[in-house]
């Protein structure tokens, strides 16, 4: 039998939740609230010291609050703040960060930067993926991780993207737009290669099916960021690990020219179009690219001795491996630029650093992904 009780609204969790304490004091999770307000729940899961729980009634509304533009809201698990102001959600994106950073001691408050938001809070990604649900209509996976909502547009796809969508086609249905073939239905069995203009970085070209920044416009801040951190560095060789298609070192080696970048990534399609993008934007001279496993890379470096060197990193969601970490540690680089989409796994990593020899230097949230719970860093460390 379910559980319904009347919480007040504290908090905004990482991820999205509205955060409130029951009258035993237990934790409440109820996605769909926000800060301030008051509200009747209905508990679907319950824990030694937390519950979980769905909205019944909001008894007391924020002023925050905002009527959710997606007609799939509340059904679709995506856009978990599209309840709310953007203005709020940057805010409590700020504070879930400081949280990450301030209560494990890794940061001084002083140098958390300004949150970068995104210029744009609806129509940014240039990639989507659909899936079939087997009547002809394509959606998004339900909160099951089963089912399928089926949908005709998505208000974060860029608005091309949104055109097309009645064409989808196949299993899963990929769909990207860049800035020189626009939007298209990228095929399995030949996804092609793509064309895009990051300002401040350059042209790049890109696998259909691979990856890349899904938000251009906060990607080119993100790059500036990455620029500005080697503003001071005294040294030329800068390591990349996690490349992709090597936006970061060329754009580094394309403000610096005394730096040489050498950079690696497992994929090795990424590798070659990484080596094409460096002869595009006239720094293959400084640039060099390798598939293969990054901690392999880093016990190469490490026999190179005598000079300063910096590290810059660009890790999936899931963070650093430990032994890549290990190794990382091993380098002693002077500067370490770690750029994640994943606060809570960039805290685990950063740990280590903290504990080894470094100090955080700077700061940023960039607002990669807006009206979802997930957001970029970019993390300045120098060893002490």
């Amino acid at each position: 039998m379910t559980k319904s009780e009347t919480v007040s609204i504290f908090a905004l969790a990482y991820g999205g939740d509205g955060v409130g304490r029951l009258a035993d004091n237990r934790v409440c999770f109820v996605p769909g609230t926000l800060p301030g307000e008051r509200v009747r729940i209905r508990i679907i899961t319950e824990k030694k010291r937390f519950v979980k729980a769905e909205v019944e009634e909001i008894i007391e509304s924020s002023s925050e609050r905002v009527v959710p533009p997606c007609p799939y809201y509340g059904k679709c698990p995506g856009c978990v703040y599209m309840h709310s102001s953007y203005a709020q959600e940057i805010a409590w994106k700020e504070r879930q960060l400081e949280d990450f950073l301030l209560r494990n001691d890794l940061a001084v408050k002083e140098v958390i930067a300004a949150p970068f938001a995104s210029p744009s809070e609806l129509f940014y990604r240039n990639k989507l993926v659909l899936h079939n649900a087997g009547d002809g209509r394509y959606g998004y996976i339900g909160k099951d991780n089963v089912s399928v909502i089926p949908i005709r547009e998505c208000l974060l796809a860029d608005r091309e993207i949104n055109r097309i969508l009645p064409e989808a086609a196949g299993e899963k249905a990929l769909f990207r737009t860049s800035s020189h073939e626009g939007a298209q239905q990228i095929l399995r069995e030949s996804p092609g290669i793509l064309h895009e203009n990051v300002p401040g970085a350059g042209e790049f070209a890109v696998a259909g099916d691979g990856f890349f920044q899904t938000n251009i416009a906060v990607a080119a801040e993100l790059v500036n960021e990455v620029k500005r951190a080697f503003a001071g560095f005294a040294g030329e060789r800068v390591l990349e690990l996690y490349c992709g298609v090597g936006v970061f070192s060329i754009a580094l080696a394309g403000k610096y020219e005394k730096l040489r970048c050498t950079a690696v990534e497992l994929n090795g399609q990424a590798i070659e179009l990484a080596r094409q993008n460096a002869v595009v934007n006239g720094v293959a001279d400084r640039c060099s690219f390798f598939a293969g496993d990054a901690g392999k890379m880093l016990r190469r470096q490490r026999k190179k001795t005598g000079e300063e060197i910096a590290l810059v990193l660009d890790p999936p969601r899931g963070g650093i491996a430990p032994e890549t970490l290990k190794e990382i540690l091993k380098l002693n680089a002077s500067l370490v630029v770690y750029i994640s989409c994943a606060a809570d796994t960039l805290a685990r990593d950063l740990r280590q650093m903290v504990e080894a020899s470094y100090k955080v230097e700077r700061v940023r949230l960039l607002d990669m992904f807006p009206r979802t719970g997930h957001f970029e860093v970019c993390t300045v460390l120098r060893r002490k």
